[in-house]
Formats: C-alpha cells, structure tokens, sequence
C-alpha cells in the first residue's frame, strides 16, 4: 500500500467542522431567546456581561411606539426594518461578540489524564486580554467545567463533552488523539456559540486561572434564580444507570403546544436513546470481528509467503509470494477498517447517549421549575386573601397589617420572579433544542459520511490489489496450450499398455 493512498480513520469534515461556530450563531441568532428581554433578567445567566450592556434602556423606558414597532415590523438579517428608509446620520456599528478557541496537540497523557493546549481569541470586555496562546487544561478540568455548567444553568441543554481518550485495543495511540481533538474542539465550538453558556464568569477563569481550575458548583449568594438543584432520578439501571430516568416527562391535564412537542421530544429520545445503545454495541462486535479477520488474513498471507520461499519451481514461488502479499494488503485494509468502526462511530455514539440522559434531566428541571412556580402563585392567592380579610376587618392592629402586607409583596415578588423564570426557561429550551437537533443531524450525517467515503477508498485499494493479482498470476508463466496437452497425453498413454477386449461374435 503506497503512503499516499493509506486511509485516516479520523478525517473530520472540513466544511462542517470549519463552519461549526458559524452555524450556532447562525441557529441561535435567528431564535435568539433574550433578544428582546430586559438584560437584568440574565441574572446568572449572562454573568460577566460587559456594563455598556447592562446599563441598556429597558423596554419600558423605550415607548409603547418603539415597542410595538420592534414587534410588527420584519427585520432583514442585519437588523434593519423593511420598508423603512435607513436614518442619514450615521451610526457607530458594534463588532459581533467573538469567543474563539482553538485546540493545539495533547501535550501530556500521565496517569491517563491528558492536556491540551488552547488559543483563545476573545473581544468581550471582562475578558483582561483579546489574546491568550498556550492555555493548558486537562482532562479533569473540563470535566469541571461540564459539570459547573450543568449545575449552574439546568435550564439549558450543555452539550455532552466526548472522553478523554478513545481507550480502543483497534485504534493506534496517535488516532487517540486525533479523534480526542477533533471531539474537543466541536464541544468547545458550541458552549462558546451557545448566548448564555459563553457569557459564564467560570468559562472566563477556565482561561485566565493561572493555576489548576476548580470552580464552585455551590448556587452563589444572591443568585436563587440562576441554579436550581434536582435530586437524582431513582429506579435506573444499566451502564449508566447515573443519569437514566426511568419515568416519562408528564405535563399538566390541558397541555399547551410546546409541552406536548416536549412530551413527544421526550418519548423520542427515549426510543433513539434505546437504538442507539443496540447500535453502539453491535459497531464494537463488528470491529472485534473486522480485527479478528485482519488477523487472519494477514497469517494466511504469511503462510503463502513462506510456501513461495521453499517452493523450488520458480513459477509456481512468484505466484505464492504475489497471492501472499496480496493477502497481507486485504489484512492491512481490514485492520484499517476496524479502525473506522471501532472509533468514531462509537464515540459518537456514546456521547448521544449521555446527551439523550441531559435532554431528560432538563426536561425534568423543567418541569421542577413550573411546580416551583406553579406553588409559588397558590402562596401569592393566599397571601392576597389574608390582605382581603384584613381590609374588611375594623379591629385589626397596624402592626398585624404591615406584617401581612410584607409577606403580601414577598410572596408577589417572589411569584414573578418564579413567572419570568418560567418563561425564560421555555424560551432557552426552545432554543437549545432547536440547537441539539440540529447538532444530532450534522454529527451523524458527517459521522456517516467520512465512514463510507473512508470504506469505498479501502474497498477499491482491495479491489485494485486482487486485480493486480490476478494479473500476475495471469503472466507468471507459460500458460499450456493445445499442443503442449496432447503431447503431455500421448506421453503418459505410451507409459501405459492399452488393453482391449473383443465382443462376443
């Protein structure tokens, strides 16, 4: 097998893979859940959001006019009204946020822990640099970070971070890495694509710590909307029996649309989560088997090798050894090829197995959320029917009426902190699910894609190699013709008497 025809099991698609940050802008820029909202109720979700942002008009200071207009009115992809005439003076244009990292090499593999080194391009304004090269993290702190993420924003669907290292007895140690970067470097595309997940003050430290990075995944003071924590779901099994829920998402008697959609998002995955599973076990038979077969055909071609060394017709020894190598190359391939089903299609597959347990995690903090603020409204109409009975009373102290009015503005405020909440939480999930859709579809078509171009390449390497072959054996050595078998016939006749019987007369 020449060097310039040998296969890369891990080639990533370049025109997906480059273009990754370019579509979730795309994705989340045209469903943008806090477009229009008013930036305080971020809180934490855009934690180390530049102050020019902050200090913002809110939308009720704007006008009823502006308002209504930003409503009813189309916009064109950059942001002006149709219909209208662009205003003659100019206007300052704001650069887009720009959240860059690029992944360099694993640079340490020590205790099965690997680091990597990142280039990180940034214009936001907490940042202290726009430029940071040779930012080295390992494996642990991203997982850190993960789960700071996870912990912080249950609302939002985080994608799932791909492992470490692709601990696979088919795949070269140096494919390892290949396939790790390349995984590496499509999470890191998302978080840093995703409006809220790049605005965490943590994912800022990941890059400026000077140190190890260890964040706190404790709700901060003040920060009561940001976090929720859900106790883990009982009555799992299996491998990853952690975070496998067992029960289905259920909603309210009369449902609205998008809590049917998210019923059916949830039965969905469920089903594709159970697929997947039979899936990713049946890839790692068949490269077990694809090893085994490489294994054999490579003693085979050894053995035909060994018979054309000691054969002593000349003719007969070139064909061995011709018909040997070309075993030996088909077992190449087939180790080659269970390369390629016992890496990338696993680990892809792996990871939207534990992202199928994140959308249910989700959906269930979803779920928890509305309860949350479903209670929240049954204390505020108590609340407002003591303020009732204490208005049509007469002989009630002052000191007892501003009590209960205190716990009357408690508890509203509490109840629209709880309602906008909610909202928010649709708003997100609608978006990250968009987002995760889109991600699954990409993912498994390029998976899918890189596999068959890879296997078609092999299979016509094995298809030109068998004709080379047989060429060969074709043109080793004279061939018999007509003249060569009669004469070979009349030898061995003549070395026979022939016997004849005569018929009865």
């Amino acid at each position: 097998m020449n060097s310039d025809d040998e296969i890369d099991p891990h080639r990533a698609n370049e025109h997906y893979g480059n273009n990754e940050n370019d579509t979730q802008q795309a994705l989340y820029g045209s469903i943008n859940p806090f477009a229009e909202d008013d930036t305080q109720d971020l809180e934490p979700w855009c934690a180390g959001v530049s102050q020019d942002v902050a200090n913002e008009p809110r939308e009720e200071e704007r006008g009823d006019s502006d308002r209504h207009a930003s409503d009813t009115l189309p916009y064109t992809p950059k942001g002006d009204i149709v219909g209208h005439q662009a205003p003659s003076e100019p206007v300052l244009q704001t650069p887009p946020s720009l959240l860059r990292f690029t992944v360099g090499q694993v640079v340490d593999r020590s205790n099965h822990t690997p680091s990597f080194t990142f280039d990180v391009t940034t214009n936001f304004p907490s940042y202290k640099a726009r430029k940071y090269t040779g930012v080295e993290r390992n494996q642990i702190e991203l997982e850190r970070l993960e789960a700071h993420l996870r912990s912080t924003y249950p609302e939002c669907l985080v994608p799932t971070l791909g492992p470490g290292t692709a601990t696979s007895k088919y795949v070269p140690e140096y494919h390892n890495d290949r396939l790790v970067i390349m995984l590496l470097q499509q999470w890191i595309n998302r978080v840093t694509a995703h409006p809220i997940l790049c605005q965490d003050y943590e994912l800022r430290q990941f890059v400026e710590a000077p140190f190890a990075f260890n964040p706190a995944l404790a709700t901060p003071p003040g920060g009561s909307a940001g976090a929720v924590s859900v106790a883990p779901l009982q009555g799992s099994s299996g491998f990853f029996s952690w975070g496998r829920p067992k029960q289905r998402v259920t909603h309210s008697a009369n449902p609205t649309p998008f809590e049917q959609q998210l019923e059916h998002t949830s039965a969905n995955m469920a089903v594709f989560q159970q697929n997947i599973a039979e899936a990713r076990r049946w890839h790692g038979r068949l490269a077990r088997t694809r090893a085994r077969l490489a294994v054999d055909l490579k003693d085979v071609g050894t053995k035909l090798v060994s018979v054309g060394v000691i054969e002593h017709s000349p003719h007969l020894a070139r064909s061995f050894k011709r018909l040997g190598k070309c075993f030996l190359h088909t077992g190449a391939c087939a180790h080659t090829q269970s390369n390629l089903e016992g890496s990338r299609p696993i680990a892809v597959e792996d990871i939207y197995m534990l992202a199928c347990d994140h959308v249910h995690k989700s959906l269930s903090c979803r779920q928890l959320i509305f309860t949350e603020h479903q209670v929240a409204e049954r204390q505020l109409e108590r609340k407002r029917q003591a303020v009732a009975v204490l208005r049509a009373s007469t002989n009630i102290s002052s000191e007892q009426t501003q009590d209960t009015l205190a716990d009357f503005n408690v508890a509203k405020a509490d109840a629209d902190c709880k309602r906008q909440r909610a909202e928010r939480v649709d708003k997100v999930l609608a978006a990250d699910l968009g987002a995760f859709e889109a991600n699954r579809e990409g993912d498994f078509r390029a998976m899918f894609g890189a596999l068959a171009r890879d296997q078609l390449q092999i299979e016509r390497q094995v298809l030109g190699e068998i004709k080379a072959a047989l060429e060969s054996a074709r043109h080793t050595g004279p061939v018999p013709n007509s003249i060569n078998t009669s004469a070979s016939a009349s030898t061995i006749s003549s070395a026979y008497p022939t016997v004849t019987t005569q018929s009865p007369t």
